[in-house]
């Protein structure tokens, strides 16, 4: 492992340029997952589809997303991150091409599917920091790499709305594709190769948790509109468990598991995966919420009536504010520590949504709670991977944050739930459209409040570094727990 490091740092010869060449790798994800956020409501007549048809544009990125994270993670701690990257980015291309040249809903289907395992890329490039980046760069470029996210959605949601209207749907696509493409080649050019250990891919322990993730992710994505007690549902909840206690004990056994189970258990790892899924699902809130308050008919009590154009602006500011606030968390995480940052970021999170819960009368206030809630969100963000990588070997560092972001999509997806539902009792219809009301708003407010206050909690169970047993700290001091 010393070799394989001394290779790395020697291959790194410009710290700043792996980290802008990363950087925009996040960017270029966040992008592929954003674009069409603002377009959801005009895919059915894009495709001439009903809206539920359509909606499996978005749960096919989504699945490909969760499915593709393990696999693509574990495939980087073994033959490296820089190739993994480049063969993500050229699915992310082919994916984008596709929509790009046929108006298809199939090949949208499937090109939406390739561009969803662009969830991969964030953590595997974090991965890539810690081995390339001198210790005391790390946190730095962890804390920029979390900020992309929000970079990308702020550069991404006025962006597709403003090509949609004056270039066309296909312009979307075409761009995402060009820049995917000059990406890939400079990730192959520019970022260092790793010398690896032989190690046997576990194909059968893949397919197992492929089986067990697809019908959890339809089950979480599709009962509110299949119904949470409709046989479908049931029937994909138990193939799901019955799935997941076959490929538990089988992963066990192998000498190369895709997951490594033994470092899901140790309570850093496992602490801060529950808090990932409480974090993902208040964020989501936090800006899904803010978009409908925004664009919300003004007749409806807590809507604002702003047009499709000025809500994409004004969203892009909180979008923005995980990106701005980067700097500040990379300097919070080299003084604090991962630990305490995400139990501020937490805490500023739920002091953040009771600010949203009074300023909610016009469009700048709900702009600026949106904002503060997102401050706190960069901190959370930023601060996790880093609490991962503090206490798991070198060699697992990618598939680790890749079960960590997992746990943040299932987070973003029981959301999406929990909203619906919410929403189905509180919201009104006029004219046979149903909206949100102000009940709703601050209903989901407070229960996020709750969430990020219980996610504060559960970090300061988290071990500090000295409470890690032994020959589980790895050697950099990237992220102290403290």
């Amino acid at each position: 492992m010393a070799l394989m490091r001394s290779r790395y740092v020697r291959r790194a010869d410009s710290p700043n340029a792996v980290i802008v060449v990363l950087c925009m790798v996040g960017i270029v994800a966040a992008l592929g997952g954003t674009l069409l956020v603002p377009l959801v409501s005009r895919l059915p007549e894009i495709y001439d589809v009903s809206a539920v048809q359509a909606s499996w544009i978005i749960t096919s990125t989504l699945l490909a997303g969760a499915l593709a994270t393990p696999i693509l993670t574990r495939l980087a701690d073994m033959f490296g991150e820089r190739l993994i990257i480049v063969a993500t980015l050229i699915g992310l291309v082919l994916g984008s091409l596709l929509l790009a040249v046929s108006d298809s809903f199939a090949l949208a289907i499937v090109g939406r599917s390739l561009q969803g395992v662009a969830a991969a890329l964030v953590p595997v490039a974090m991965s890539l920091m810690k081995h390339v980046l001198p210790p005391e760069r790390v946190g730095f470029g962890v804390a920029l790499m979390s900020g992309t996210l929000g970079a990308g959605s702020a550069l991404g949601l006025p962006l597709a709305g403003f090509m949609y209207t004056h270039l066309g749907w296909n312009s979307l696509f075409w761009g995402l594709a060009i820049v995917g493409a000059l990406l890939a080649f400079l990730v192959w050019t520019m970022l260092p190769k790793r010398v690896t250990s032989k190690q046997s891919i576990d194909w059968f322990g893949a397919l197992l948790l492929t089986v067990a993730l697809t019908p959890l992710v339809l089950v979480v994505t599709q009962g509110n509109v299949w119904g949470w007690l409709s046989r479908p549902i049931i029937g994909l909840a138990l193939l799901s468990l019955v799935a997941f206690l076959a490929w538990v004990p089988w992963e066990r056994r192998q000498r190369d598991p895709i997951v490594h189970l033994g470092l899901l258990v140790l309570r850093p790892v496992a602490l801060t995966n529950i808090v990932a899924i409480i974090i993902a699902m208040a964020m989501l809130i936090n800006l899904f919420l803010a978009g409908q308050q925004l664009a919300v008919p003004e007749f409806v009590a807590g809507g604002l009536g702003l047009s499709a154009d000025a809500t994409g602006l004004v969203m892009a500011f909180p979008a923005g504010a995980v990106a701005a606030a980067s700097p500040l968390a990379a300097r919070l995480l080299r003084r604090f520590g991962g630990r305490w940052v995400l139990v501020a970021g937490a805490l500023f999170m739920a002091a953040s949504y009771v600010a949203r819960v009074l300023l909610d009368g016009s469009v700048f206030e709900v702009a600026l709670g949106a904002v503060l809630v997102c401050v706190g969100t960069c901190l959370a963000l930023s601060a996790m991977p880093m609490i991962i990588m503090a206490a798991v070997p070198s060699e697992h560092t990618a598939s680790a944050n890749g079960i960590n972001t997992l746990c943040r999509m299932l987070g973003t997806s029981l959301s999406t739930a929990g909203m619906a539902a919410v929403t189905s009792f509180t919201a009104v219809t006029f004219d046979g459209t149903e909206y949100p009301t102000t009940e709703t708003y601050h209903l989901l407010f407070w229960a996020c409040v709750v969430l990020s206050v219980a996610a504060a909690l559960l970090t300061t169970a988290i071990p500090r570094r000295d409470q890690l047993p032994d020959g589980l700290v790895t050697e950099s001091a990237t992220a102290p727990l403290r």
